[in-house]
């Protein structure tokens, strides 16, 4: 009865209209296929519910109703946030960094099991639905020993990715800002916006080839910001993660990565309407046992285009063009062995800024050419409560000459994460920020108005922060 109702539903609701032929047209390809040769061995996954009054008939109606109606949409935890090349579920915040490679593995390992199960490639595209909601509560001792406590919704982001052909699909990610822009309210309700993020198209089968193409925005491979933390980021990627409209070339096999890009950065030193900012990143993979390494090195033309100092340069009442462009490095690794991972990452520039441009001080007189570099460390112990995965972590992180962008000196951070069960990850976080002595000043272009961590009143201060945050994904 059940059956029926749905064949009755597929065949006569406006909902289901047929837009490629007519209804005749489809009958008769339907006894088409009915007498054509069936492989026993063939089930559409994503229609295994769907019943018939034989196996050949019920095989068949499977395949029609994928072919003839086009594309179809599944939630699916892939295309987003745990889609990580470590496959941990226990990280709090997963990189965004190098996306596409991640997607085309993912796809290299579907595709590699329909071929083996012998299931024909579906002629339409796919689409698959991921994302993730945040909700964090805390409480705080600032610098200055005053209270202060919130709860909010500190992330939501959804993920499609759309499936066109083995080789070539396309990813688009929205994420919500809860963020307060006092020009439009001090509600942060109304404040609350929905933005693009890493929204780009690749080209490339890493089962036949082991090259890819990428265009779009995305976050470009100069660092890898994945961390245990469930609240608080590294500094390496509150000062130097990038995002932008890039072309990028890539490369991958079990042992090495290549990625190579280029993109027109907001800031420039001599015209600011060319394609001004290129860089690369070189990984290495080995495994010895029970012990799995991964080394990253990155370089970049100019850091100035980062997040993080886009807050001070990209502000309006400051200056995009700048007296010279400071190129930047970065080195990351990631060290697994049985429940213990280590992960360590530094980034800096390689000259410091024009005077004019950023500069830093450490007695508040004498200023010298700000030359920003942080580096973070995490290590975590994975284990399980009461069957549950659970993991504690503790991460260190350090920043140099950064006052100007509003970063503190350190952060120190305990994490304690419990894998409730599918799509849900509790975590309790304690936090401390050391901010920049008292005597240090920045100059030149920083982050206006009087931030936090730039505010004299605060500086040579340590605050302390107590979290709760719960991740729901799907």
């Amino acid at each position: 009865m059940k059956s029926l109702f749905f064949y009755s539903l597929v065949f006569s609701s406006s909902l289901f209209a047929i837009q490629e032929g007519t209804f005749a047209e489809y009958q008769e390809a339907q006894q088409k296929s009915q007498e054509a040769e069936i492989q026993e061995s063939y089930q559409n996954p994503l229609l295994k519910e769907l019943k018939a009054p034989t196996k050949e008939k019920e095989l068949t109606l499977q395949q029609q109703v994928v072919d003839y109606f086009g594309t179809f949409v599944t939630s699916s935890p892939y295309p987003g946030v745990r889609a990580t090349f470590e496959g941990n579920e226990l990280m709090s915040s997963l990189s965004s960094v190098n996306k596409d490679l991640q997607l085309l593995l993912e796809l290299k390992q579907g595709n590699e099991f329909m071929a083996k199960k012998e299931i024909p490639y579906p002629k339409n595209p796919r689409i698959f639905i991921s994302g993730e909601i945040e909700f964090t509560g805390f409480i705080q001792r600032e610098a200055t020993a005053r209270l202060a406590s919130d709860l909010d919704l500190t992330d939501a982001e959804l993920d499609f990715l759309i499936v066109m052909a083995p080789w070539l699909y396309g990813f688009i990610s929205f994420e919500y800002d809860n963020s307060v822009d006092p020009s439009l309210s001090s509600s942060r309700i109304q404040n609350s916006r929905i933005n693009g993020d890493s929204i780009f198209i690749t080209f490339g089968d890493l089962a036949n080839l082991p090259w890819y193409v990428t265009i779009g925005q995305t976050y470009v491979p100069f660092g890898q910001y994945t961390t245990y933390n469930a609240v608080h980021n590294p500094l390496t990627r509150d000062l130097f993660r990038t995002i932008a409209r890039d072309v990028a070339l890539g490369f991958f096999n079990n042992t090495f990565q290549i990625a190579l890009y280029a993109f027109k950065g907001d800031s420039y030193a001599d015209s600011g309407n060319n394609v001004n900012n290129y860089g690369g990143n070189f990984g290495y993979h080995f495994t010895i046992k029970e012990f799995d390494g991964k080394i990253g090195v990155g370089l970049i033309r100019n850091v100035a285009d980062s997040l993080g100092m886009q807050a001070a340069f990209g502000d309006p009442s400051n200056t995009e063009q700048l007296h010279k462009v400071v190129p930047g490095l970065n080195v990351n690794l990631n060290f697994t062995w049985k429940n213990w991972n280590l992960i360590g990452a530094y980034s800096q520039s390689l000259r410091p800024f024009d005077l004019r441009d950023a500069s830093f001080s450490r007695n508040g007189t004498s200023f010298i050419g700000a030359r920003p570099k942080a580096f973070d460390v995490e290590l975590a112990y994975s284990f399980n409560i009461a069957k549950r995965p659970s993991s504690v972590a503790f991460s260190y992180s350090r920043s140099y000459k950064s006052l100007g962008f509003n970063v503190p000196k350190e952060r120190m951070t305990l994490t304690w994460a419990c894998y409730i069960f599918r799509g849900n990850l509790f975590s309790v976080e304690l936090n401390s920020d050391k901010l920049y002595d008292r005597s240090n000043r920045a100059g030149g272009n920083i982050v206006t108005g009087n931030p936090y961590f730039i505010d004299p009143s605060n500086l040579g201060h340590r605050d302390y922060a107590l979290s709760v945050d719960y991740l729901f994904y799907f």
